[in-house]
């Protein structure tokens, strides 16, 4: 038996609906203050959706000066951008979805095999609750740390369903080559050679997440 304390106080998300769906408990509620400032984000947000700078990975990775420049003005105006034709295939991004969508339809106490303890950021469960009177995410969430292989805690890699493990292990490390060519890019805004910024980032810990968002009839108020 572990010695690790678990997160008793964050309850799973997804058996509360199957229960009772009209049930939110009151720690997955938010303040008037969280809840005006969701408001005021979602009207920035869907104002703004449409103006997202939106990049090439196709050309970036070939040098392209005008997908530069606009990659560049993007970090300086915005901060983030949209990334199109990254490379990770298509199949790999399915067999991701679909691999996940099985993990949380497993039972409870097969996916708590590998619940995420206290003084941990990795396995399945409530990230980042750290005390009793916390609001909550009206979620459930399985968290990996994939990159640099020496940070992985494999205990806490599911082990169904079948397929589960290769799944991640291909979107991840298609994910990765496309933040190591997003670096490669950057590097070239910046006038330095081309992987400089990438050798200063290779320990920089790449992490999963894959969310449950269950129905919410108060999604206003979660």
């Amino acid at each position: 038996m572990s010695s690790t304390p678990d997160m008793a106080f964050a309850p799973n998300v997804q058996e509360i609906v199957r229960s009772d769906p009209s049930q939110i408990p009151e720690n997955f509620l938010i303040s008037r203050n969280e809840e005006e400032g969701k408001s005021n984000n979602t009207a920035d947000a869907c104002h703004l959706s449409s103006e997202i700078p939106i990049v090439d990975l196709s050309l970036l990775s070939r040098g392209h000066k005008e997908e530069l420049n606009k990659l560049d003005q993007a970090c300086k105006e915005w901060g983030f951008f949209q990334v199109v034709n990254h490379g990770v295939a298509t199949d790999v991004l399915q067999e991701m979805k679909d691999s996940t969508a099985k993990f949380f339809e497993l039972p409870l106490e097969e996916k708590n095999k590998i619940r995420m303890p206290s003084d941990e950021f990795q396995g399945y469960g409530q990230a980042y609750a750290a005390s009793q009177g916390q609001t909550l995410d009206w979620s459930d969430a399985l968290f990996l740390g994939v990159y640099p292989s020496h940070f992985r805690k494999l205990k806490f890699w599911p082990t169904s369903p079948e397929g589960f493990k290769d799944a991640i292990e291909a979107y991840s490390s298609g994910v990765k080559r496309v933040g190591d060519e997003l670096l490669r890019s950057l590097s070239l805004t910046l006038g330095m050679e081309k992987d400089t910024l990438l050798k200063l980032h290779q320990e920089v810990v790449q992490v999963l997440r894959v969310n449950y968002y269950p129905t919410c009839h108060m999604p206003d108020k979660s």
